[in-house]
């Protein structure tokens, strides 16, 4: 299972996304590997584009699959959070709740934040920074 972050979903549905992104996102869909969970879908759907009805969007999300965000995942995003504050390291919280529940689910995080590269540093996160 692929989770795809924001980061990667943002270029993917930009008209003038990157390339790399665009393509490794396609790929993981076509193989039905996409998953994504609330926090990702919330940071996809309540700001996009106008350009990109919200129906279309809602619809692509259907057809992935679903990462149910679970205590232990918020429990853990806030572990590694305070962790790495101890460390002066500070990732968002959306972030670090994503990585959670990716490890949890034993999935690879595709993204194209420099966050997740720093967390896989510190965590054991499988994660893909699809700009690289």
């Amino acid at each position: 299972m692929i989770l795809v972050d924001s980061s990667a979903l943002i270029e993917f549905y930009r008209p003038k996304g990157l390339p790399k992104v665009q393509a490794a996102v396609a790929e993981a869909i076509d193989a039905d590997l996409v998953a994504v969970n609330g926090v990702i879908q919330v940071e996809i759907l309540a700001f996009a584009s106008p350009r990109t009805p919200f129906t279309e969007l809602l619809d692509d999300f259907k057809g992935f699959h679903w990462l149910d965000l679970e205590e232990v995942d918020f429990d853990f995003a806030a572990e590694i959070g305070y962790s790495l504050r101890r460390k002066a390291i500070t990732i968002p919280a959306p972030d670090l709740i994503i990585a959670a529940s990716a490890m949890r689910a034993d999935a690879v995080l595709y993204h194209s934040d420099s966050h997740y590269d720093v967390l896989s540093r510190h965590v054991d996160l499988k994660a893909r920074n699809l700009q690289i």
